[in-house]
């Protein structure tokens, strides 16, 4: 992350806040989206097509639990409105929709989905292995909307640690961040009593962080699929 000064805050790795700080939280999420592409441009070119191609199948591994920063707009075509709580364009430290997200059984890890309550399975997602073991590039499908993450979405990875701190390198990655755009063309409705999904157009830009324990306080929940 040295590459984006806009993380590091008084020597820590620090998320920026969009509420407070709009421009340092958009020139960090988008520095980094396009760092990672020039990044795997560099990858892509210095390597053989062929040692890539025959690389084992490692995707990265993901936690259940999440937060996230965020900023988006959304509109019905008549309406123009925020998505996050309070009417908010951004959101700092909020829940993730990405809360329970668990690998698909019998996928082997290959793909996740999101496990909640109402709907059980809102969304799936794949981690697809790029030529840089450590990132990610992520393909989401909303099961309830339209919703999905166009390209630049990435996931970024780092080895898992032994007892001694030291990096194991023949286990899979574990995923610390998420950079990633979401686009929604559509939002649930009910009309006639059919369900049915009515024109409700939605852009949100967000990174988002695992948290266990006590520092899964949020402050608030995030915008929904």
């Amino acid at each position: 992350m040295r590459l984006i000064p806009q993380f590091n805050v008084n020597g820590q790795f620090t998320i920026p806040n969009p509420n407070t700080d709009l421009q340092t939280f958009l020139s960090a999420q988008q520095g980094l989206s396009n760092a990672i592409d020039m990044i795997l441009a560099r990858e892509n070119i210095s390597q053989d097509p062929s040692n890539v191609g025959s690389l084992p199948s490692r995707p990265l591994i993901f936690a259940s639990n999440w937060l996230s920063s965020e900023v988006g707009i959304e509109t019905d075509g008549t309406n123009l409105t925020s998505p996050e709580s309070g009417g908010k364009f951004g959101g700092y430290r909020v829940q993730s929709f990405l809360n329970g997200l668990t690998p698909v059984p019998l996928s082997q890890g290959s793909m996740y989905v999101i496990k909640q309550s109402n709907p059980t399975y809102p969304a799936l997602v794949y981690p697809m292995p790029t030529s840089h073991p450590c990132v990610n590039r992520l393909v989401l499908a909303a099961g309830d909307t339209t919703g999905l993450w166009p390209t630049p979405t990435y996931a970024l990875g780092r080895y898992q640690l032994d007892n001694n701190g030291l990096p194991m390198r023949d286990k899979p990655l574990s995923t610390y961040l998420i950079v990633n755009i979401c686009l929604d063309l559509g939002k649930p409705a009910v009309i006639n009593q059919e369900s049915v999904l009515r024109p409700n157009a939605m852009i949100i830009l967000a990174l988002h962080w695992p948290c266990e324990g006590s520092v899964c306080a949020d402050n608030g929940i995030g915008h929904q699929h």
